[in-house]
């Protein structure tokens, strides 16, 4: 099951569930579901006397709609992490650290119907979460959770890409090398950078190569006629992203 989008004239958005009958939107209140049927992604539509564009939601609308717990990746981030470790339609990916479940979607947006994602954490109750806001996006039939302690060994080497958002990624470079396919890409986020230079010189000597590591920022532009310029919102630092290839040599 996926989900649905409405929006409102002041721009604000309401996600609802696929389906028919009543549910209740977080934001809007108790809907029927079945005056959406007919009505075309793209269409606008009128709801108790209230006017909406009903459209079918982008991954960043999802991701800026998610139910948050622990901090999230960003789509920024996420959007280069899954281009630098050359996310495929088909993949199959590891993922250590489960968060709110952002950089999870991500992930499996990418990877499609034919690939995976395994996402290992000690906290059943970021499972829990991230496991619930990717269901309400209709992303959950390939997203293969796991409550273990993300440091130990996976055994086999199955992973075309590995991602990592845990407190002490240094400690999990072992579990990482046994479960990456040779030649494969493993990324860091970690947002101190004292973190990002223990990991770094850790996975070196692991025989890791260290591809890259970046901070990114953004800043939006506000748009209208005779008075466009930058936000005076400040960019803000999210994280760091430490990049690194599986090499083939002795360890």
């Amino acid at each position: 099951m996926g989900c649905l989008m409405l929006v409102d004239g002041g721009g604000r958005r309401y996600l609802v569930p696929e389906g028919n009958g009543i549910t209740r939107v977080l934001g809007l209140g108790v809907l029927d579901r079945d005056i959406l049927s007919s009505i075309e992604p793209g269409s606008r539509v009128s709801i108790a006397g209230r006017k909406f564009t009903l459209l079918r939601p982008t991954l960043s609308d999802m991701m800026l709609s998610l139910e948050r717990g622990p901090q999230v990746i960003t789509e920024k981030d996420g959007a280069l992490i899954a281009h630098f470790i050359d996310l495929r339609c088909g993949s199959t990916v590891l993922e250590l650290g489960a968060g709110s479940g952002s950089l999870s979607l991500l992930l499996l947006q990418g990877v499609g119907s034919k690939g995976s994602v395994m996402t290992v954490d000690n906290r059943l109750e970021h499972l829990r979460l991230a496991g619930s806001n990717i269901e309400r996006f209709g992303l959950g039939g390939s997203w293969y959770p796991v409550l273990a302690d993300a440091r130990k060994h996976m055994g086999v080497s199955f992973a075309d890409a590995a991602c990592m958002d845990i407190p002490d990624p240094w400690n999990a470079l072992d579990a990482c090398w046994s479960a990456l396919k040779p030649g494969c890409m493993l990324a860091s986020y970690s947002p101190t950078v004292n973190q990002i230079e223990r990991t770094v010189t850790e996975a070196i000597s692991k025989s890791f190569t260290h591809e890259l590591s970046f901070e990114l920022i953004m800043r939006r532009i506000n748009v209208s006629p005779g008075a466009t310029r930058h936000s005076f919102e400040g960019p803000g630092h999210t994280g760091y992203v430490s990049l690194f290839r599986k090499v083939n040599a002795d360890k």
